[in-house]
């Protein structure tokens, strides 16, 4: 899955757990943070601008974010370059 942050961050990640853990790394003052508590941290700042983030899960974090509009989902090249060329040609 490929998202792209509302900042304009490409973000690569097989699952929405790996997608919490890329953008905790991207986030210079949380990266030291377990996953759940930069989910707990990026709630509490979007609850103050009135967007609610459910931490239940990954999954549905993600979900809370890609709702709104934070994150938006780029669609995947699953083609190799080579076989995209080609297909082009």
């Amino acid at each position: 899955m490929r998202y792209r942050t509302n900042q304009g961050l490409l973000i690569e990640a097989a699952t929405s757990a790996e997608a919490i853990t890329r953008l905790r790394e991207s986030s210079w003052n949380e990266q030291n943070l377990s996953d759940h508590a930069y989910m707990e941290a990026v709630a509490d700042r979007m609850f103050q601008e009135g967007i609610h983030l459910s931490t239940m899960s990954p999954d549905i974090f993600i979900a809370g974010l890609l709702g709104a509009g934070l994150l938006t989902r780029e669609a995947d090249d699953t083609q190799p370059d080579a076989a995209k060329q080609e297909t082009e040609r």
